[in-house]
């Protein structure tokens, strides 16, 4: 079967890039003139069911390439399935054609979380494919093309420019696209439908294109001797899906892109501070015990999330005096003696008893904060709409510094991130200036901490997707494989 452009319904701006790299195939005569080389390796990353193959198939329709799928079905020995790959490859460099190696679901038989790249099988598929795409020369006819589901557990060797040199994400359908998918299947039917393909669309938020395609074929099944589909049967269709055919929990790529936010935080945060932390999914919970503490203090959002007695709001200790005048400062890390005044005295003026911050205190929870998007950024190469809470943590830490006069007199007064009636217009530069240059500064930092520990990070967030938490003791030994963090 044919397939070209209008077999994709909706995907704008993944069709769109698409049809820029057919564009580069089919004209590869103009590129190379330019001095441009062609993409040796492309793969299509996302959910199960979004039509990463389907975007493969209309590559090779329109650009003509005779494709050359490396299926391995029940092939499972190293040996077998290292052969079937080479073989594979030389097919298609006899074939005399332009063509496109094809190996679905690629992230099957790579290195997974759970075998933490050591399988044989896995390391001998991995040097083989690294091997035969390196031997690519970019000027033949011959491009690799992959899908997978989970793009973050594939090695970074294999992923970097010069291999797969373009990546398209393919995620589960937005609205516009939702009502283009409907629409296309809809009309290969005969039958009237009550609601109209945007009504439906607005119902089916979260729906793979495939469970969309289930739910109109559902529909048409279900229909009356004329065709009809009423609004009832399509909501009927719509939750039988749903509850069904559509996974109940969680999918890989939120625990993943959950675990990379709050791993990033952690790591940030143990090169700063060596109080007591775990590890957790948790989204208002990261970093260290003090670095939480700040954050309960500051932050409206941690401040209401923490129900946890082992990190707990330090502004608790301003309830107990109100009740008692003799309460001591309440401690949640303190495992000493409370009769002990001199070790109740270091407490209360010490790190994890702090009441009074330093500049530098509240600028590494920020740098903390940062710690979840840089490590989103550096290991899945895309920041996620997980850590908003994190920037507005950010925030009102940074205005608590500006009402204390530590981003300068200029921001001495400022109340909120948005208050400038009454300032003059140089003030208020002043202001945007010194917030976006701290926070800047804090997210390059973290950054940089990210890429000095990529190991040591990759190997938590795995960790954290299969346990969903690890104690301190879990993580000192991870850590303590990889030596101290940089």
């Amino acid at each position: 079967m044919d397939h070209n452009f209008d077999s994709i319904a909706g995907y704008a701006k993944e069709k769109a890039e698409l049809m820029r790299l057919c564009d580069i195939f089919n004209n590869r005569e103009k590129y190379e003139t330019k001095g441009a080389k062609l993409p040796k390796g492309i793969i299509f990353y996302g959910e199960t069911g979004t039509g990463k193959t389907l975007f493969a198939k209309v590559m090779a329709s329109v650009c003509k390439l005779k494709v050359f799928k490396i299926s391995l079905g029940s092939v499972d020995s190293e040996v077998a399935i290292c052969g079937m790959i080479k073989r594979t490859f030389e097919a298609a460099a006899k074939c005399g054609e332009q063509a496109m190696i094809f190996f679905d679901e690629l992230d099957k038989v790579m290195p997974d979380y759970s075998e933490d790249y050591v399988t044989d099988v896995s390391k001998a598929v991995l040097a083989q494919l690294l091997t035969l795409i390196d031997g690519m020369d970019s000027t033949n006819n011959i491009v690799f093309v992959a899908t997978c589901n989970y793009y973050s557990s594939l090695p970074s060797t294999l992923t970097r420019p010069g291999r797969i040199d373009h990546k398209i994400g393919i995620g589960l359908p937005g609205f516009s696209s939702r009502v283009a998918i409907l629409e296309m299947y809809a009309k290969r039917t005969s039958c009237t439908f009550e609601m109209g393909m945007d009504e439906i669309a607005s119902l089916t938020n979260g729906l793979s294109c495939a469970a969309l395609e289930t739910l109109i074929n559902e529909c048409v099944l279900q229909s009356d001797d004329n065709g009809f589909v009423s609004k009832e049967q399509i909501r009927a269709r719509f939750f039988e899906i749903e509850n069904e055919d559509i996974a109940r929990f969680r999918s890989k790529l939120d625990e993943t892109v959950d675990s990379c936010r709050n791993v990033g935080a952690l790591v940030v945060a143990r090169t700063l501070d060596d109080s007591d932390y775990s590890l957790t999914m948790e989204a208002y919970r990261i970093g260290t015990g003090f670095f939480n503490g700040i954050l309960c203090r500051y932050s409206d959002n941690f401040d209401d999330a923490q129900d946890d007695d082992e990190i707990s709001d330090i502004t608790e200790y301003y309830s107990h005096l109100d009740d008692d005048e003799d309460a001591t400062p309440y401690d949640p890390y303190d495992d000493e003696d409370e009769d002990d005044d001199e070790d109740e005295e270091e407490n209360f003026y010490g790190r994890a008893g702090a009441t009074v911050y330093s500049q530098d205190d509240l600028l590494n929870t920020i740098t903390v904060c940062m710690g979840g998007p840089a490590a989103e950024e550096v290991i899945l190469h895309k920041t996620y709409d997980n850590v908003r809470h994190l920037y507005d943590a950010a925030d009102d830490i940074l205005i608590a510094m500006a009402k204390n006069g530590m981003l300068g007199l200029n921001c001495l007064g400022i109340w909120s991130v948005r208050e400038y009636v009454g300032y003059s217009d140089a003030r208020k530069d002043a202001m945007c200036q010194a917030f976006d240059k701290a926070l800047e500064k804090c997210y390059l930092r973290a950054k940089d901490l990210i890429v000095k520990n990529e190991t040591l990070v990759r190997e938590l967030v795995r960790e954290l997707v299969d346990q969903q938490a690890l104690s301190k003791e879990q993580c000192e030994d991870i850590i303590a494989k990889h030596g101290v963090i940089c």
